[in-house]
């Protein structure tokens, strides 16, 4: 009995001992660990929330790796670790490999965090503590990678002016030109008119050429007038002195998709005769444009051209192949109108012949579906 008993109090002591050991090990403040956060001596509210927290980070750990788990389990971990504060999140995030070595459980909380970005909005101190973690050199370019990744797909005012934050001032040219590229921002829907200032002031001012693609892509793809319109300034400069600018301006047009983008690309055609330079630029993208808004602004237009532009209304016609053709259809039927007036009457015959052809070759697709 009395064997019994000892044995049975060394187990205790021996599972007491453990349990503080692996409590002492998951509560260490980052500035303990082989990789810092950055400096923390200078924020210490900021390093008290990134230390690990011991009791968020047992909620949401079963202990198994995530490829071990059905679909439900891992939903309903991420579903409890998306309840968290974002300075968790990301401790969440990292701890997901520093501790668990779980390195799908890492990659879906980086989706995670990018997500929450867009619910929950930062304060400065955290935003501070992330750029400090990107530009310390004691965190694997691994993380520093992962954690831009976020920033990028988030694509908020916030995550959008780290980036560009770090772009100019980080000291490794690496993260630098990782920060530079900003890879989607502006592809989310949602993504609206605030984040172009900081990307217009940075177009204006850098002289990095991966800062000069990426803020035209980024630009084109929020369609902010006040964007379109520098990058039409750019694009459409009668000499080289930046051509720089005015080839990545050009490119860039490409990526424009949104119909807020319309009105200063159709102001640009104004006046502007169908050989211009303008027309052969611009033409592409109205008609690049979902909607019907882009095709409207073509129509207008044309009836306000004094010459023969039939040429090009058949060019325009053939082009369309993909995309919303009913829209494209129904815009350009507009032209038919009698009413509708045209300076050229050759202009709407051109529009009718070219239609006519159109209608003929998408017959299947531009037909009522029978219910």
């Amino acid at each position: 009995m009395k064997n019994k008993r000892h044995l049975i109090l060394t187990g205790l002591a021996v599972l007491l001992g453990a349990a503080t050991v692996l409590w002492w090990y998951r509560s260490k403040p980052y500035d303990q660990s082989p990789m810092a956060v950055g400096d923390q001596d200078n924020n210490p509210k900021v390093a008290q929330q990134l230390t690990t927290d011991t009791g968020s980070n047992a909620a949401v750990s079963s202990g198994k790796q995530f490829i071990k788990m059905g679909v439900l389990e891992r939903m309903a971990i991420m579903d409890e670790i998306k309840k968290q504060d974002l300075p968790l999140i990301f401790q969440a995030m990292l701890d997901a490999e520093r501790l668990e070595h779980d390195d799908l459980k890492q990659m879906q909380l980086r989706t995670v965090l990018s997500n929450i970005f867009q619910l929950k909005k930062p304060t400065p101190e955290f935003m501070d503590q992330l750029y400090g973690f990107m530009t310390n050199r004691a965190n694997s370019d691994f993380e520093r990678n992962l954690l831009i990744s976020a920033l990028k797909s988030a694509s908020t005012k916030e995550t959008v002016d780290l980036l560009l934050r770090v772009a100019n001032t980080a000291p490794d040219p690496e993260v630098r030109e990782s920060a530079a590229t900003l890879t989607g921002v502006g592809t989310r829907g949602q993504d609206g008119p605030e984040l172009s200032p900081a990307l217009e002031r940075t177009w204006r001012e850098t002289s990095n050429p991966t800062l000069i693609r990426s803020t035209a892509n980024a630009m084109a793809r929020i369609g902010a007038p006040s964007g379109i319109d520098l990058l039409l300034s750019a694009a459409l400069a009668t000499d080289d002195r930046d051509l720089e600018r005015k080839t990545e301006a050009r490119l860039a047009f490409r990526e424009i998709n949104k119909n807020m983008a319309v009105p200063p690309l159709a102001a640009r055609l104004v006046d502007q005769p169908a050989t211009s330079e303008a027309v052969k630029l611009l033409v592409p993208i109205l008609t690049g444009i979902s909607g019907e808004a882009g095709h409207k602004a073509l129509v207008a237009w044309l009836q306000t051209r004094p010459e023969n532009c039939a040429a090009l209304v058949h060019d325009l016609f053939r082009r369309q192949i993909l995309g919303d053709l009913d829209s494209f259809e129904k815009s350009w039927a507009t032209a038919l109108d009698p009413s509708a007036p045209f300076r050229n009457e050759e202009n709407r015959k051109a529009v009718q012949e070219a239609l006519e052809a159109f209608r003929a070759l998408n017959k299947t697709t531009l037909e009522p579906r029978s219910r």
